[in-house]
């Protein structure tokens, strides 16, 4: 039996991601609508939470009928983990839990976006919110600081070479960098192509996914705090995407 950690941002295509490999690995997509998804002997756990009882709730109560257990985390720390390694972030709840032990060849993923993008999906979402948090104030998605020391840890994760990879311009674009990571995850390349899907865009109908960034207007103090972080020019330089001043 496999356990699949999964790591992505908020915004960034992750979900539609997640639900290719689903579709890889059981045959089928998931509605991702739900907490929960339980194809054949796939248990997938979206937006998993080890801080609350029913994340490990699912596991507990699905664990025996699971060959492949896949929990996703979104905007977490990276190091965010079900396993008790003594190196990553354990859970006082998953400590010790019975269901873990039977997993077996275990698998770390990161999906990563362009951060400009990224930022730009994130940007529009909060524009057109009217989701309500529990104090009653529309929800808003971290734009600033917080969101900008999540991506590069992300980024830093990828480059130390610490777990499967995948960007989302090579999911959307290169079938073989699909089939390189599929290979890399469960051995062979992809079954299915990446039409699938996701969660809503921010962006509703327009379809120009490379150049979100264009699409906003970005608020003087966030391009400030973009434009002074030079750690933040350096990964994304290493992973390849263009660096710009804002």
């Amino acid at each position: 039996m496999r356990i699949y950690e999964i790591h992505g941002m908020a915004r960034s295509g992750h979900h539609a991601m997640i639900n290719w490999i689903i579709k890889n690995l059981s045959g089928s997509e998931s509605e991702m609508n739900y907490k929960l998804t339980i194809i054949n002997n796939l248990v997938y756990i979206n937006e998993a939470n080890l801080d609350v009882p029913l994340t490990l709730d699912y596991i507990k109560n699905h664990s025996d009928r699971a060959k492949v257990l896949m929990l996703s985390y979104e905007n977490a720390n990276i190091n965010y983990s079900v396993l008790n390694d003594g190196e990553r972030y354990i859970s006082p709840l998953s400590l010790n839990n019975p269901s873990l032990p039977k997993y077996v060849d275990n698998r770390r993923i990161v999906f990563i976006r362009d951060f400009y993008n990224n930022l730009a999906s994130r940007l529009e979402s909060n524009r057109r919110s009217q989701k309500k948090s529990a104090d009653g104030t529309i929800f808003q998605w971290d734009v600033r600081k917080g969101f900008v020391n999540l991506w590069k840890s992300y980024a830093k994760y990828i480059l130390d070479d610490k777990g499967i990879h995948l960007k989302y311009e090579d999911w959307l674009q290169s079938k073989k960098e699909r089939s390189r990571f599929m290979v890399d995850m469960v051995g062979h390349g992809e079954h299915f192509d990446n039409k699938v899907r996701g969660t809503n865009s921010s962006f509703d109908g327009n379809t120009d996914v490379m150049d979100r960034i264009s699409q906003v207007e970005v608020p003087e103090d966030i391009k400030n705090i973009v434009n002074s972080d030079q750690e933040l020019k350096y990964y994304i330089e290493e992973l390849g995407y263009k660096y710009r001043k804002l």
